[in-house]
């Protein structure tokens, strides 16, 4: 399966192209830290934040460079994001993209 992120156009998504994007959010967030090849993972200390961009352009390249933002490496160690709480990762990407409330701040 071809991956959304790579593909997404950032300065102008569709609101089609983001509901896919949050689909596979939702089945990365599923990832088994067993299952996966720590050499395909990215090192996030390589990931750069360009905040002259706006939000929904900086939330995607962010998403391209990381791939898996609920699972990267931290130098060698393979690190698994999970959320407890009222509002998840989708969500406050949901409101992100879709211009929703503030929830996640």
């Amino acid at each position: 399966m071809k991956s959304i992120i790579n593909t997404i156009d950032g300065t102008n998504p569709k609101r089609e192209e983001l509901k896919e994007l949050l689909e596979e959010l939702r089945r990365l967030k599923d990832t088994d830290i067993r299952d996966v090849d720590p050499d395909e993972l990215v090192d996030i200390s390589e990931v750069r934040i360009k905040t002259d961009l706006s939000t929904v352009e900086r939330l995607i390249d962010y998403l391209k460079q990381v791939k898996n933002p609920y699972c990267y490496k931290i130098g060698g160690t393979i690190v698994k994001v999970s959320f407890l709480g009222e509002v998840s990762l989708n969500e406050c990407l949901e409101d992100a993209l879709f211009g929703g409330g503030s929830s996640c701040i």
